[in-house]
């Protein structure tokens, strides 16, 4: 009787709240749930990686960059990416189109699916479901980009940067590659779960950690001055819950097309049990080769790091290569690692985790994909013509490394300004690093500690003086 009412009301589009919508909408739940988990192995791996009175100090910086990267992204990012959708179906102005229909106030945002008319706006239930997934996309990499720089910058200035990073540039990324008519996707240059935004988080973390400095004593000839990780354990659970996100995150990048399955968020072919599989091999043949760089290297650390070394080198492909090509791919990552960690050490850049494990294995993972998918075919958009036919274009090695190129370069440039801005403005480095309360900004700086030490700083800040 309700469902006859509601038919027969006025506005009411029955094909939004299908059955086909709703489980397309569970599907993003599913994700939204999983990216979180990701989010709090990162926390936890920052954690572990600082030092013992400055933990909750990371956290809380962390927790900053994430909410205020998560809010920029709400503002237009996804707007910002939707503008492919409007210029491929031939609107005459795609970028007002898209701002006025997807930005936070718009007209789609703003609307209970059942409310707008399939035609006009399509999937609107699951569309309105992945914008929520683009908030939690931009805290996650705020929260990694602050992963870069701990222990030594001002939140103020952290804050400003990763607001302009993930509310910005990552949509612009997302705009060029990550959809099916995208100005590079839609030529063949393909991403399934990230690369090319990872080689976006690599080149801002090398940008800021350039600028804010090492920390005192990383680079002395004394070991026992230099700024250790307080707990591994931390390391390695935050690891564990990273990748058990990755296990509800990684189906979101594709098409459920009823009546014809699933395809690659680059409308390519492909299957959600294959890119399960390919997930799972990428995992465990990075852990072993991780244990191979372990062996040769003697730092247990690349071992740690490598499932998510792995993933990051075989994201790129996971929709359109065989389980064992997956793991290939994967298997050679933790080298990549071991190579980018002695070339930041070597440079005098301060940072074990994010340039290493997404620089490099980002690069070679988007150019492997070029060799094992050579020639799958992608782009487009169903019922489209010319140069938006559905499947026109083919992923190739030449492609992928315009990609690349086209990726690194806007990854440098715009961390090159908008750091260096923020820096001028704001400060970047705390000055408080350089006083000696480099291992003690918990309490110099929160009031709290981390681990409820007996201080006088964290027992006023509890009374509330």
């Amino acid at each position: 009787m309700l469902i006859a009412h509601l038919a027969s009301a006025e506005g009411f589009d029955e094909t939004q709240v299908s059955t086909h919508a709703q489980v397309a909408t569970a599907y993003y739940v599913i994700g939204l749930v999983a990216i979180a988990l990701a989010v709090a192995g990162v926390f936890m791996f920052d954690a572990g990686l600082s030092r013992r009175g400055n933990v909750l100090h990371t956290l809380v910086q962390k927790l900053a960059a994430a909410t205020v990267g998560g809010l920029a992204m709400a503002f237009i990012g996804f707007a910002i990416w939707d503008i492919q959708f409007t210029q491929a179906f031939g609107s005459a102005s795609p970028i007002k189109d898209a701002l006025q229909s997807w930005w936070l106030f718009g007209d789609n945002i703003n609307a209970y699916s059942q409310q707008l008319d399939h035609e006009v706006v399509p999937d609107a239930e699951a569309f309105q479901a992945f914008y929520a997934i683009f908030i939690i996309f931009g805290a996650f990499f705020a929260a990694l980009l602050a992963g870069a720089v701990i222990e030594r910058v001002k939140t103020g200035a952290l804050v400003a940067v990763s607001a302009v990073f993930a509310g910005l540039v990552i949509p612009i990324g997302a705009y060029l590659v990550y959809g099916p008519v995208g100005p590079l996707s839609n030529a063949g240059t393909h991403d399934f779960g990230g690369a090319f935004f990872y080689i976006l988080l690599g080149t801002w973390a090398l940008v800021l950690v350039w600028r804010a400095k090492p920390r005192p004593g990383t680079f002395s000839s004394d070991p026992a001055s230099a700024p250790a990780p307080h707990n591994l354990t931390f390391v390695v659970l935050g690891m564990l819950l990273f990748v058990a996100g990755l296990c509800g995150y990684v189906l979101l990048n594709g098409f459920l097309v009823e009546g014809a399955g699933f395809f690659g968020i680059a409308l390519n072919e492909s299957g959600m049990g294959v890119v399960l599989t390919n997930l799972m091999m990428t995992i465990m043949a990075g852990g072993v080769g991780g244990m191979i760089a372990w062996k040769i290297t003697g730092n247990v650390y690349f071992f740690l790091v490598s499932p998510i070394a792995g993933w990051v080198a075989s994201s790129a492909s996971m929709d359109v290569v065989n389980p064992w090509q997956s793991g290939f791919i994967a298997l050679f990552a933790p080298f990549v690692v071991v190579g980018g960690y002695h070339l930041m050490k070597k440079a005098k850049l301060d940072d074990i985790k994010i340039v290493p494990i997404t620089l490099g294995p980002a690069i070679y993972g988007a150019l492997a994909t070029g060799v094992f998918a050579n020639g799958v075919k992608q782009g487009g958009y169903i019922g489209l013509e010319g140069k938006y036919a559905f499947q026109h274009a083919s992923i190739g090695v030449g492609q992928q490394a315009i990609g690349v190129v086209a990726f690194i370069a806007l990854g440098l440039l715009s961390a090159l300004v908008v750091v260096v801005l923020v820096e001028k403005v704001f400060g970047l480095r705390d000055p408080r690093i350089d006083s000696g309360l480099d291992g003690e900004l918990d309490r110099s700086v929160i009031g709290w500690s981390g681990y409820g030490d007996a201080t006088p700083a964290a027992s006023g800040a509890v009374r509330g003086d």
